[in-house]
């Protein structure tokens, strides 16, 4: 009991002799970005890290890894050592490649701390402006009449745009030719180009070509009409109401990062997304402010892989 005494009376003079436990961060913050740079993953990702920059003293070094929906980047986050130094801008591909996958070599669930949800923006029918159709109608009667002539192009397998054109194809009763593509910028040339002719994609990521004259709505795919497409309707409101397949962004880090750390960052950002600057630099880009903390963001990714599962199973979708 002495000796335990002494001990703890000790206690103090030992942790004070102790070096300061370094603060973080202590080196460049890297954000992986599992889409190619000018897509609306990336658009996010830019739009916040100048502000996290300066809330953390330290560079926040934006990395590009595209391919396999966001699978390659997701992993190298999942690998990283989890001391806040290694971060993932998720969109909801993040709950939506599990279905599509016999095994992806992570768990979405088990090996990430959610952070932090940034932002969310609604998925949209486009055609090119070379194209013939002026309504959704007209879209559909030509596909009608051609089944799997037209064909769609989104920004890869299992992605927003695919759950949505898919969906899109059994609420129409048509059948379209998914093309996909390595991220929104390439689908998005091969549309205006006239190569591809139609496109379901977020407003986040095809907003600037539609400002640009180079792509025409069809239809919105989320419950409500865009405020920037004021004049576009729903397919709700067309008589085919469907899934929200919508697009979210959030903030993921390594399973294992501290739970004081994970607050830390999801505090700065919180601090962020209430900034006017930030606000209209997301709402520029067709996006509102997702406020979720790290317990409500988390259940709200448990929530939506099984919605997702279920979508997939439905409509036969699976990764090539």
């Amino acid at each position: 009991m002495i000796r335990t005494r002494r001990a703890l009376l000790a206690l103090p003079a030992l942790l004070a002799a102790c070096p300061a436990r370094a603060a973080w961060p202590e080196r460049p913050v890297r954000l992986f970005v599992g889409f190619p740079p000018g897509g609306p993953t990336d658009f996010i990702a830019r739009a916040v890290a100048p502000g996290l920059q300066a809330a953390w003293g330290q560079p926040v070094v934006i990395e590009n890894r595209g391919g396999a929906n966001a699978t390659i980047a997701t992993e190298v986050v999942a690998r990283a050592a989890p001391d806040g130094h290694t971060l993932l801008l998720a969109a909801n591909n993040h709950v939506m490649n599990p279905p599509l996958y016999a095994k992806l070599p992570y768990d979405p669930i088990g090996d990430f701390a959610p952070v932090h949800a940034i932002a969310v923006s609604p998925n949209v029918l486009w055609c090119g402006t070379q194209q013939p159709w002026r309504s959704l109608a007209e879209l559909v009667a030509a596909a009608k009449a051609r089944p799997g002539a037209i064909s769609f192009a989104t920004t890869g397998i299992g992605g927003n745009g695919h759950y949505g054109g898919e969906l899109l194809q059994r609420a129409l009763g048509i059948q379209l030719t998914h093309v996909p593509y390595k991220g929104t910028a390439p689908a998005m040339q091969d549309v205006v180009a006239g190569l591809v002719p139609v496109t379901v994609g977020t407003l986040v990521g095809t907003i600037g070509g539609f400002r640009n004259g180079q792509i025409r709505p069809l239809a919105v795919l989320s419950p409500q009409r865009a405020p920037e497409l004021p004049e576009v309707p729903t397919l709700a409101e067309l008589g085919h109401p469907l899934t929200d397949t919508g697009v979210w962004y959030g903030l993921l880090t390594p399973a294992g990062t501290p739970a004081p750390l994970v607050r830390r960052i999801a505090g700065d950002m919180a601090a962020l997304l209430r900034t006017r600057e930030v606000q209209d630099r997301l709402a520029s880009q067709a996006s509102v402010v997702m406020a979720l903390g790290p317990e409500e963001f988390a259940s709200r990714i448990r929530s939506d892989l099984g919605a997702w599962a279920e979508v997939a199973r439905e409509a036969g979708m699976k990764a090539e």
